[in-house]
């Protein structure tokens, strides 16, 4: 079977069509692959992660008589509490690092021993220190220092 060549398309003699395929199964195969392309789009929009919330402010559960936080290091590079709110005394911060995350370390400059080491995905790490001044103490992570919150004694 040969084929002629007409305006740079493939013509099949037998059909007269482009490609030898028929005009009607064009439209078809066409619509196929448009519905398919159409399902896999959905399937990847309903699988996109959420990121977790991050609460407002936070208030410690007691421990023997120890203020006690639980503070995670999220992926996208944030704290997943902006507020901790405490009273003078002693306060202990659990500090998890979300897994799938970069490392990081939870720190607050102004009291020297409210710092961990830096912490990998999936680890945790506990720091307890005793504050006796009310005040706002700033937390951050020295690796990412837009990461950030803040340790409320009142």
């Amino acid at each position: 079977m040969s084929r002629a060549w007409n305006n740079a398309q493939a013509v099949e003699p037998a059909t007269g069509t482009p490609g030898g395929v028929p005009s009607g199964r064009r439209v078809a195969l066409a619509a196929a692959a448009v519905l398919a392309l159409g399902a896999g789009a959905t399937g990847c929009a309903a699988k996109k992660p959420v990121a977790p919330k991050v609460v407002a402010i936070e208030t410690p559960t007691m421990s023997d008589g120890v203020q006690v936080f639980h503070v995670t290091g999220l992926a996208d590079l944030r704290f997943d509490v902006g507020t901790l709110q405490a009273a003078p005394g002693r306060i202990r911060v659990d500090f998890t690092v979300a897994d799938g995350s970069a490392s990081h370390n939870f720190v607050i400059p102004k009291i020297p021993a409210a710092r961990t080491d830096i912490v990998g995905a999936g680890t945790t790490r506990s720091v307890t220190f005793t504050v006796t001044e009310p005040g706002d103490y700033p937390v951050i992570c020295t690796l990412h220092p837009n990461m950030s919150a803040t340790l409320h004694v009142g």
